[in-house]
């Protein structure tokens, strides 16, 4: 637990210093905390802060940056000044500022810009006192201010990225941080009611997300649905027609205009019905047509014809294509229908996209990764490496297929990021650019904190030796 983990690394918070952090002072080295310097009652420190914390929320101070250690050295100069240049901090609280330094850090590796970093270093005079005034605060998950430091930092990690921000929740957030700055004198309460302003504003947004979500889960099935039932139906056409050449024309109106019927009676009625039976069929008859094998056959005109109508082609387009296709003579003049068809396939053909080389083998840890993902229920998170600089982007995976491998991810507000692929993942966990996340993973906080602790403990085993 956090608390017997703090306590184990106790002997090593003094010199447990995080980026940024100053060194110990003279007043605070020494053998079992004796000091040089006069260490100063909590009460002054956290009568000092008060007055940075007024300044910070009427605008009269800059907002502090998440190390800090600049932090602690400007209070230490303002006492300083007030009790003489032999103040120190007391060692316990030195302990504290060295410890927020850390869990800021650490914090750091998943909200490193954007508005709710600048929000973060706004709450850290008031998380300062807070900390100051209850040593629960790092143990406790269910601290007030704790809760309200978390609510911050998630949202900048999952809500608040530089590509998709939610303006309401920006705004509640501002206002819930500048309640603290102007309320917080002390009284765990006010954190604590900034904190229920946010969870109700997280409420909502969740089930926006979840609604959200489900569309988006539903259209991607849909377009799933439509790519296999295109599929079948180019196979259906290749498979008819076989090795035999057909004019490049006629080719086109069996790719476009018959491929459209294939793929919709697919979609209507799937590939065990009687419809599709009877459609497969008449393509068969129509490549037996097209490349002379069959005569000619008004009848089999008329049906193409009747399909081409029922899926939305005005007759007269339908009539011009059903001709070609059942090989049936043309009229010495082409009409105006035949001559637009012409230019209308000879566009779609040019337009036409060309499909994407297959990817190449995947090698043995890729095809482990794309194994274990087809494994994985559709909710798993998963943290993506964004760039060199190693930040995170947390998102769901909510929904993939195992047979065509399109997968959805989606980010916490429940919107589409980017194009996937089962195998792009697998080959981005290989690289160790991707992996998933447990849902035990607990929250942000609790993470950065087992961080900062980690941290300790290794800081404490090189004391050791």
């Amino acid at each position: 637990s956090p608390a017997r983990a703090g306590a184990s690394t106790s002997a090593a918070m003094p010199n447990a210093a995080g980026p940024g952090a100053a060194p110990p002072t003279a007043g605070q080295q020494g053998d079992g905390g004796a000091s040089s310097g006069q260490a100063l009652p909590t009460a002054h420190l956290l009568s000092t802060l008060q007055t940075l914390q007024l300044q910070v929320a009427q605008g009269h101070a800059p907002s502090t940056p998440l190390a800090l250690g600049d932090l602690r050295e400007r209070v230490l100069a303002g006492l300083r000044r007030v009790h003489g240049p032999q103040a120190e901090l007391a060692r316990e609280d030195a302990d504290t500022f060295e410890l927020l330094d850390l869990l800021y850090h650490e914090i750091g590796h998943e909200v490193r810009r954007g508005p709710a970093a600048d929000l973060l270093g706004q709450l850290q005079v008031p998380v300062v006192q807070a900390a100051l005034s209850d040593r629960a605060f790092f143990v406790s998950p269910q601290h007030p201010a704790r809760e309200l430091l978390n609510a911050v930092a998630e949202s900048g990690a999952n809500w608040l990225g530089e590509d998709d921000t939610d303006p309401a929740l920006l705004a509640k957030l501002k206002a819930a941080v500048a309640k603290v700055l102007t309320e917080y004198t002390g009284d765990e309460a006010v954190f604590a009611q900034a904190h229920r302003d946010v969870q109700d504003h997280f409420q909502t947004a969740a089930r926006k997300a979840e609604v959200a979500e489900r569309r988006l889960v539903e259209a991607a099935r849909g377009r799933d649905r439509l790519e296999n039932a295109k599929t079948a139906a180019a196979h259906t056409i290749d498979r008819a027609l076989g090795a035999r050449p057909v004019p490049p024309f006629v080719q086109a109106l069996l790719s476009q205009a018959w491929a459209d019927v294939l793929t919709l009676i697919r979609l209507r009625n799937g590939e065990d019905s009687d419809e599709w039976r009877e459609v497969a069929a008449l393509t068969t008859r129509i490549a037996e047509t097209v490349t002379g094998e069959a005569a000619p056959a008004p009848a089999l005109a008329t049906q193409i014809e009747s399909a081409l109508v029922k899926m939305g082609y005005h007759s007269d387009e339908a009539a011009v294509i059903a001709r070609r296709l059942a090989n049936t003579p043309e009229p010495e003049a082409p009409g105006e229908p035949a001559l637009k068809l012409q230019a209308k396939v000879a566009a779609a053909t040019q337009d036409a996209p060309r499909r994407a080389p297959p990817p190449p083998p995947r090698t043995p840890a890729e095809q482990a990764s794309y194994e274990s993902l087809r494994r994985l229920p559709f909710g798993t998170w998963f943290e993506f490496v964004q760039n060199q600089q190693g930040d995170l982007r947390r998102l769901r995976l909510s929904w993939y297929n195992p047979t065509s491998g399109h997968a959805l991810f989606v980010s916490a507000r429940g919107q589409k990021v980017g194009e996937h692929t089962l195998d792009s993942v697998a080959r981005l966990m290989a690289l160790e650019q991707a992996r998933p996340v447990s849902e035990d993973h607990g929250s942000l906080l609790d993470r950065a904190w087992q961080a900062a602790l980690a941290k300790l403990r290794t800081l404490a085993g090189m004391e050791a030796t």
